[in-house]
């Protein structure tokens, strides 16, 4: 069963959802460290991490599914949330220069689509960081937390979805090497796993960041009409 955006909200403000927000944000800020004057959007839940590049940006939208439900953010101010349909998004083309997604694959009902829909919001270049569930990550096996809701995917899976959208990978890192286990949530002990498992088991974080640029926008599922030759008779 999918998280909604009540339960979303709850676990990042519990022990579990600050050690997952620190982790993700340090490698966020390693992929994307300037995000001046860009047209940023995050899809998904991405309010936790979009809070970092506020202020800084020329223009920054957070886009919820509807089917998960959108919380008001800011708390004061202009409001920078909106609700979308993941298949078919409101934004019009080549109008983003970065697009954060997190807690929004998982549950689409049609990835390809989605990511499609991401390309063509991205400007020529533009870059796309999507933040899923680890197929071989321990994350994945616990439904203490949105990471074990939905569908995983491995590097590979992920790596082939992206292509099909027209997005040639760029950089791909994991995060989460610590169990889902509430004792572990503390900033001396996530720094002690997060080390240990960058050296000794690289490839079995809970969570993948893989970045992808735009180079082509073609749907691959739409049959392209080939020239026929046809000789007019004598």
């Amino acid at each position: 069963m999918q998280a909604d955006v009540r339960e979303l909200s709850k676990f990042y403000q519990s022990r579990l959802g600050l050690m997952a927000k620190q982790c993700i944000s340090r490698r966020l800020d390693s992929l994307w460290p300037n995000m001046a004057d860009m047209d940023v959007l995050s899809l998904g839940y991405g309010v936790e991490f979009a809070e970092s590049w506020q202020g800084k940006t020329r223009r920054l939208v957070c886009a919820m599914p509807a089917h998960q439900g959108a919380q008001q953010w800011p708390g004061s101010g202009l409001v920078q949330t909106t609700l979308i349909d993941p298949l078919e998004t409101p934004f019009a083309d080549n109008c983003f220069d970065r697009i954060l997604a997190i807690h929004f694959l998982e549950e689409v009902s049609d990835p390809l689509q989605s990511l499609i829909e991401i390309t063509r919001s991205l400007v020529a270049g533009g870059r796309l960081v999507v933040v899923v569930s680890h197929r071989i990550g321990l994350w994945s096996a616990s439904s203490k937390t949105p990471f074990g809701h939905g569908r995983s995917f491995s590097l590979f899976q992920l790596t082939n979805l992206l292509e099909q959208a027209g997005l040639r990978r760029t950089a791909r890192t994991q995060a989460l090497f610590a169990p889902p286990v509430d004792r572990l949530a503390s900033a001396s002990s996530l720094a002690a796993w997060e080390r240990t498992g960058e050296i000794f088991w690289p490839f079995f974080g809970g969570v993948l960041l893989v970045e992808a640029e735009k180079v082509r926008i073609i749907d691959p599922r739409k049959k392209i009409p080939l020239p026929v030759f046809c000789p007019e008779s004598r």
